[in-house]
C-alpha cells in the first residue's frame, strides 16, 4: 500500500499540509533530525494521474456495458469523484531522497 512519505535520515513522518506545502526538487531540513534531503514530486505525479485516467476510463466503460447507462452525466460524476479522491492521495505519491553533498574542485 502506499505511504506517506518520511525522512530518509531518521524516519520522521511528514503531515499532509507540510507535504503540499513543499516544492518539487527543493532541500528540506527535517524538523527532528535537522539534515537535509530533497522533495521528488514529478515521478509520482505522472504515476497518480495515470492511474486515475485509466481507473476512469475502466469504471466508465464498466458504466457503459455493465449497467447501460443511457447519458453521459453518471460517468461525468463518476469521473469527477476520482479525479476529486486523486488529489487526497497526492501525498502518498512524494519521495524524499538523501542529498548527496560533493565537492566540487
Amino acid at each position: 500500500m502506499f505511504k506517506k512519505p518520511v525522512c530518509p535520515h531518521c524516519g520522521a513522518i511528514y503531515d499532509h499540509k507540510e507535504i503540499s506545502k513543499q516544492k518539487n526538487n527543493s532541500t528540506q531540513t527535517c524538523h527532528n533530525c535537522k539534515k537535509c534531503f530533497i522533495v521528488r514530486k514529478t515521478g509520482g505525479k505522472l504515476l497518480l494521474y495515470f492511474l486515475t485516467m485509466v481507473t476512469a476510463v475502466a469504471l466508465n466503460i464498466f458504466l457503459l456495458t455493465v449497467i447501460r447507462v443511457k447519458t453521459v452525466i453518471p460517468m461525468f460524476i463518476l469521473t469527477a469523484v476520482i479525479i476529486f479522491a486523486a488529489q487526497f492521495l497526492q501525498p502518498f505519491f512524494v519521495r524524499y531522497v538523501k542529498e548527496n553533498i560533493t565537492e566540487r574542485r
